[in-house]
């Protein structure tokens, strides 16, 4: 992955971020961090946490929004994944 990254002249974990929003293929995040809208690390966090109706959606509301309505939006996704992730584990704790 270094060698990759070095290749193309980015760091490793803007690569790594860049890979994850292409594996859950929604081109408008593409779009979004090309045009500023939305970062590459927040872009990356949405595809994973939505579905990609729920991503078209979110990302099409994006240019309406304030920089701060954006943050806020962010970080209720990321307290999502993240509140799904612990339950996720704790139900496997239980198995």
């Amino acid at each position: 992955m270094q060698q990759l990254a070095d290749s193309v002249r980015v760091p490793r974990r803007t690569f790594l971020q860049s890979a994850g929003v292409r594996r859950y293929d929604c081109h408008e995040h593409v779009k979004a961090v090309h045009g500023g809208l939305l970062p590459l690390k927040h872009s990356e966090m949405q595809a994973k946490a939505l579905s990609q109706d729920e991503q078209r959606e979110s990302l099409s509301e994006l240019p309406t929004m304030a920089p701060r309505q954006r943050h806020d939006l962010v970080a209720i996704i990321k307290s999502d994944l993240m509140f799904g992730n612990h339950e996720a584990k704790r139900r496997g704790a239980k198995q």
